[in-house]
């Protein structure tokens, strides 16, 4: 079955508010968190969501568990980067969205896939943020262990 990718940034919200609930109430959906690889940052909601999941328009959490495996991983890219850059690794912001996914899935016992990589919208940077909360939000990649 043919799904619909998203075709608006907002709908790149909608997936991730539905991602997010989905693991609240979803084993299945949790068992398979750390086998995601691309991670997408959104700061209206403060929130991360899988690219594998967030890019189809209106896809659940059953949904995804059952077609998983007809989904297909190679589109995720092309599809979210009318928004999205990848962050350099090592920088503020890729250890700080790392952090970010790192805590949602330590929630469920679960560990980032150790070739995970990061992406934001562009433009977005912890510029923003008060010197105090950078200095809280931002560890070394030693003090983080949950995400390898």
């Amino acid at each position: 079955m043919a799904r619909e990718t998203i075709k608006t940034y907002d709908d790149v919200l909608e997936s991730i508010r539905a991602f997010n609930g989905a693991l609240e109430h979803g084993r299945r959906l949790r068992e398979q968190i750390r086998f995601f690889q691309t991670w997408y940052y959104v700061p209206e909601l403060d929130a991360v969501g899988p690219g594998k999941f967030i890019r189809f328009k209106g896809l659940t959490g059953l949904e995804y568990i059952r077609e998983h495996s007809e989904l297909g991983g190679r589109v995720v890219e092309p599809v979210l980067s009318k928004w999205f850059t990848s962050l350099e690794e090592d920088s503020p912001e890729a250890i700080w969205v790392k952090q970010k996914v790192g805590r949602l899935l330590g929630l469920y016992g679960k560990t980032a896939n150790g070739g995970s990589r990061f992406y934001a919208p562009r433009g977005w940077g912890l510029r923003g943020q008060t010197q105090a909360s950078q200095s809280t939000i931002l560890q070394s990649d030693k003090e983080l262990n949950t995400v390898s």
